[in-house]
């Protein structure tokens, strides 16, 4: 007689012994169950993809081959059956006939997933003992589909994970990960280079320290509507300051990544270097002499204030030197050069921070003056008469300046170049005087 613990335990080693090795674990089952279970001449076990049944092992005397197919996998029986067979082994009319079978159902994850099947040519071959046995047998299989999904599972993860730290590491742009906090938890080869600073370094420390301080506030600004739902991301050209103190402009797009309950997980920063654009954009806007924006960054500059709807007016003032031409046509271009270079730098003196400079060409130079009231444009015009008057001090010539002043109030309907019209209109006043004078004139207001 069968002492069935002991021979469940053998076949539970056995499948266990398999591993994920789905298929040898099946072959371990039907083969254990066609041994214990003498009234059965064969069977196979078919387990369910979509829409079918396929045969993934078979023994003995069977109807079935492995990879057959069958459109059952919607009906398959929620518990183990007796049933009466008719049906040709090896699916041949003619050959030996199966005459009973016993039936029972494979579960996985709170389902039926297949069916283990014995067949016998003798009618009424099983009973009652046989189907509790067969059910134990099926029961077993469970274990072989969890560790097989599990080994799937952790090679999916696997193949993931291997790509993401191809595309991590690999990425031809920065990519960091950051705490809410603003940690960086994860940055990569190329963030690192772009940054300019070690990842042991960058992890120790975080965005805050190694972001230019007149970006910081709107980094953090956009930042916390990330946090509080207000945007899904954000974008913005911002500065780093590398480990050696210069400066690298970066394009910065962050995103959020949520915990399951909803709350901040961690950010997704994608960083590209932009400072060949901006050095370009830098060179386009700027006059190679002095160093001072030119025309066409004076423009977009004027643009920009107009358009300023919390700016309380400004004024432009339109600067041409006095005797600059005889300093060219006495002692030359190289002379007349540093000329210019010396006025561009008593300029800089005259005016505020926040204050914008221009060469327009030649020797005409423009100011920009935002939120200025008409004592604080006086006050400046005599910074700048006084610094102007010492630009010829020591030298051979003598230069001075005729200046015109737009006052444009905060409503005035203006726009860029009649503002500089205006300006330089004042300007050939002041010049029409024997000692450059400077006119001073309010735009009319809305």
């Amino acid at each position: 007689m069968l002492n069935w613990p002991r021979e469940f335990l053998a076949i539970q080693t056995s499948v266990s012994a398999a591993g994920d090795d789905l298929q040898r674990v099946l072959q371990i089952v039907l083969d254990n169950a066609l041994r214990l279970i003498p009234a059965a001449d064969g069977g196979e076990i078919e387990l369910r993809e979509k829409q079918h049944l396929v045969c993934r092992a078979t023994s003995g005397v069977t109807a079935k081959a492995v990879g057959s197919r069958s459109r059952n996998a919607l009906n398959l029986p929620g518990f183990c059956s007796i049933k009466a067979q008719r049906q040709p082994a090896g699916g041949v009319p003619g050959g030996t006939m199966l005459l009973s079978a016993i039936v029972a159902p494979i579960p996985f994850e709170g389902a039926n997933v297949g069916v283990l099947t014995l067949h016998s040519t003798v009618s009424k071959a099983f009973d009652n003992g046989d189907l509790l046995a067969l059910q134990l047998l099926a029961g077993l299989i469970n274990l072989g589909l969890a560790r097989h999904a599990h080994a799937r599972g952790e090679r999916a993860r696997a193949e993931a994970d291997k790509r993401f730290k191809a595309t991590f590491d690999q990425a031809s742009v920065g990519i960091a990960h950051v705490t809410p906090e603003g940690q960086f938890i994860l940055v990569n080869d190329r963030f690192c280079e772009i940054a300019g600073h070690e990842r042991a370094d960058l992890i120790q420390g975080g965005f805050q320290r190694i972001t230019h301080p007149d970006d910081l506030d709107a980094d953090l600004a956009h930042l916390q509507d990330l946090l509080n739902g207000r945007a899904k991301r954000y974008s913005m050209e911002k500065r780093y300051v590398r480990a050696d103190s210069t400066v690298v402009w970066i394009n910065l797009t962050v995103s959020m990544i949520r915990k399951d309950d909803g709350r901040p997980d961690f950010f997704v920063s994608v960083i590209e270097d932009i400072s060949a654009r901006r050095a370009a954009e830098i060179d386009a806007e700027h006059d190679q002499l002095t160093g001072l924006l030119n025309r066409r960054g004076a423009l977009k500059r004027l643009e920009k204030l107009i358009g300023d709807e919390n700016l309380e007016g400004f004024a432009v003032a339109f600067i041409d030197l006095d005797g600059f031409k005889g300093v060219n046509d006495r002692f030359g271009h190289t002379e007349g050069d540093r000329c210019l270079i010396k006025v561009a730098s008593a300029l800089r003196k005259s005016f505020r921070n926040d204050d914008m400079l221009a060469r327009l060409g030649g020797d005409e130079f423009l100011a920009l003056l935002p939120a200025t009231s008409g004592l604080s444009v006086d006050t400046v015009l005599a910074y700048l008469r006084n610094n102007l008057a010492s630009v010829s001090n020591g030298e051979e010539w003598e230069i001075g300046a005729s200046v015109g002043v737009a006052v444009v109030p905060a409503d005035a309907p203006v726009d860029a170049e009649a503002v500089i019209i205006a300006a330089d209109r004042l300007m050939y006043q002041a010049k029409s005087c024997d000692n450059g004078m400077t006119f001073v004139e309010t735009l009319a207001a809305a």
